[in-house]
């Protein structure tokens, strides 16, 4: 199953300024929290500003489920189908 995780609002300078990443994942069941653990290791800074160690997203960033708010779904226990997008934006801006 391949996902697409996309990245907004400079939190693709925490992935080596890459705005877009496909994801692999090999069992049926997987949902959002598989993808952000995976997300963090991936991570070149502080994954502090992105997630917690157990893949709890930080306040301040926006989780969209194939463009939709993922609170609308079940957050990080959505589970995930081949082709879904995730996106991951940040709504802190320097200025």
């Amino acid at each position: 199953m391949k996902i697409k995780v996309e990245l907004g609002g400079g939190l693709e300078i925490l992935f080596d300024k890459i705005k877009e990443h496909e994801i692999e994942l090999n069992e049926n069941n997987n949902t959002i929290k598989d993808v952000i653990l995976i997300m963090l290791e991936k991570i070149k800074g502080d994954s502090s500003l992105f997630a917690t160690k157990e893949g709890n997203i930080k306040p301040g960033i926006i989780v969209l489920y194939n463009d939709s708010d993922w609170e609308i779904y079940d957050k990080e226990n959505t589970k995930l189908e081949n082709k879904d997008t995730i996106s991951f934006i940040s709504t802190l801006h320097g200025g």
